[in-house]
């Protein structure tokens, strides 16, 4: 065979052997994800991280728990996380500081947070009736105060009606209600069960009822969203879509499990909370505060929420069309057309 015939039929041979080989495993893409606790609030992310489903979209999750969702902005802010999920308003704060974020989707249609209870000598039977009184919170300027403002002046109240008392820790609101120095308190889900339990407190706003919760923010609004830098967004789409992606997974696992099953499924990232605990969080959240639509943000949910953080002053009115859907909420094609 002629030397020229042999190098050709050597060069074949190679890429046949080449051809036949399985092709190199890509290497999985590193992300850093954050959230502010270790809490059935945020089952979406410990959902994927436990079941995998941020590994099965080609990704190496590492998971930062800061403690708060301020804490985990501003890894954001900083360029250490690359995607969060946490409260929207955070995105807000962002852009006003010079860095452009945007909201990528949500697990919840109201916030878990959003409840008044009054103590157990108080006449009040309606929001209104708290005019000049001394209400509880953890802290003003927190985003439990912002949804008890924004409930107090769709109630008919002013900013100067309101009498706010920054309390701190829960404990702390816990003894001012039950001694009477404080009229009302903002309320999470489990300290309005444990208050009516023991006693010490009545509800006269729960976010759980669907009818109470339309008639002051008018529908579903996100209250936890998945959110990253418009940079990330910009300079990394396909990390970004398959955040995304793994996120709707865990979803779609929530939504069609049993709640005992959930639980079971994030209880070693709980914290040390019991599974009887974590199991009745899961219902109460899937009955009343996850999404039963799915995790893409629509135009009216977001106008909804806008109009709440306008009234908040968060925004400017006249900023409005500076921080709309189209600018604020991306599609990053991670969901089915």
């Amino acid at each position: 065979m002629p030397f020229k015939a042999m190098v050709s039929a050597f060069l074949l041979g190679l890429g046949l052997a080449a051809a036949s080989q399985p092709a190199a495993a890509q290497q999985p893409i590193p992300i850093n994800l954050s959230v502010g606790v270790r809490d059935p609030i945020y089952t979406h992310i410990y959902v994927a991280m436990a079941k995998g489903y941020f590994v099965a979209e080609g990704l190496k999750p590492n998971l930062i728990v800061t403690g708060s969702g301020s804490r985990s902005a501003q890894l954001l802010a900083t360029g250490q996380a690359d995607v969060l999920l946490g409260n929207p308003e955070h995105v807000i704060v962002i852009n006003r500081e010079g860095r452009p974020a945007a909201m990528l989707a949500a697990v919840d249609q109201r916030n878990t947070f959003g409840n008044i209870l009054v103590n157990k000598g108080s006449a009040a039977k309606t929001l209104a009736d708290l005019k000049g009184k001394p209400i509880g919170v953890t802290a003003t300027g927190g985003g439990a105060y912002y949804y008890a403002n924004y409930m107090f002046l769709k109630s008919g109240l002013t900013n100067q009606d309101v009498q706010w008392l920054s309390l701190g820790a829960l404990n702390n609101i816990v003894g001012a209600l039950r001694s009477g120095r404080i009229e009302a308190a903002v309320a999470s889900v489990s300290m309005i069960e444990t208050a009516v339990k023991e006693g010490y407190g009545r509800v006269i706003f729960d976010s759980r009822d669907s009818k109470e919760w339309d008639a002051i923010f008018g529908g579903p609004m996100p209250s936890s969203v998945i959110y990253a830098l418009q940079a990330t967004i910009d300079q990394k789409p396909e990390m970004v879509k398959k955040v995304v992606r793994a996120m709707a997974a865990a979803d779609d696992f929530i939504r069609t499990n049993s709640p005992e099953e959930v639980a079971k499924t994030i209880l070693a990232d709980m914290g040390g909370q019991d599974l009887a605990s974590v199991t009745l969080a899961v219902k109460d959240y899937k009955e009343n505060y996850w999404r039963p639509q799915g995790i893409r943000i629509t135009p009216e949910e977001y106008r909804r929420w806008q109009d709440f953080v306008v009234a908040n002053g968060l925004i400017p009115e006249a900023e409005r069309g500076k921080y709309g859907y189209d600018q604020l909420v991306k599609d990053v094609g991670a969901f089915a057309k």
